[in-house]
C-alpha cells in the first residue's frame, strides 16, 4: 500500500510526483528546481520582457561569489521552493501566513536533498542581502516606470532568455558549486 502524505501531490518536468504541503527530499529532482524556475517569471510576469526566477536565481549566486561554494547554493536555490509553488509578489506573499511555513519546509527538504546543512541565520542574511540588490537592481530595469529607492549598480545584463537556456545555465552552475564544495 502506498504511504499517505498530506496533500495533494503536483506533476514534475521529471515524471515524477511532489507533495510541496509535506515535501520528501528524495522526490527533489535538480531538473524539477531547473525547469520550473526557469519557467517562472518575475514580478508577477510584469515585466518589460520575459525575465524568469532561474535567471535572478543564478544572478545572486554570482552576487555571492566573494563567499564559498556553499553560501553560493544557498544563493543559486534560495527560490527554489516556487519551483513547486509559484513565485508570490512581496506585498501578497507578506499577508498570506502560512505561505512562508510552506517555502521553509520545501526548502529545508531542497537542503536535505542536496547534502548541505540549513544555512545559519547569517548565512542566510547574507543572500537576503544579494537577493535584496537584485531585487532593487531588476525592478529599475525590468518594471516601466517603477522606481525603487535605491539602485546598485551591478554588472549585469538584464536580457530575454529562453527558459530552455535558463534550465541548462541553472544546471550547470549548481553542478559547478557542488564539484567546488567537494
Amino acid at each position: 500500500m502506498s504511504e499517505q502524505r498530506r496533500g495533494d501531490p503536483i506533476g514534475t518536468y521529471t515524471g515524477g510526483e511532489f507533495h510541496p504541503l509535506d515535501p520528501d527530499p528524495e522526490r527533489i529532482e535538480l531538473p524539477d528546481i531547473a525547469n520550473g524556475l526557469a519557467n517562472t517569471c518575475r514580478y508577477a510576469g510584469q515585466c518589460q520582457f520575459y525575465y524568469s526566477v532561474g535567471t535572478h536565481s543564478i544572478y545572486v549566486s554570482e552576487e555571492l561569489s566573494e563567499h564559498g561554494p556553499t553560501i553560493q547554493l544557498y544563493g543559486l536555490f534560495h527560490d527554489a521552493a516556487e519551483a513547486y509553488i509559484s513565485d508570490v509578489p512581496r506585498p501578497v506573499k507578506r499577508e498570506i501566513e502560512t505561505f512562508e511555513r510552506i517555502e521553509q519546509r520545501i526548502l529545508a527538504a531542497v537542503w536535505d536533498r542536496l547534502g548541505v546543512d540549513p544555512p545559519t541565520e547569517s548565512e542566510w542574511e547574507v543572500v537576503m542581502d544579494a537577493d535584496d540588490r537584485l531585487f532593487h537592481y531588476e525592478a529599475d530595469t525590468l518594471l516601466a516606470e517603477f522606481e525603487p529607492p535605491s539602485v546598485p549598480d551591478l554588472p549585469y545584463e538584464l536580457s530575454a532568455c529562453s527558459p530552455e537556456r535558463v534550465r541548462e545555465q541553472f544546471l550547470d552552475r549548481a553542478e559547478q558549486l557542488r564539484a567546488d564544495m567537494e
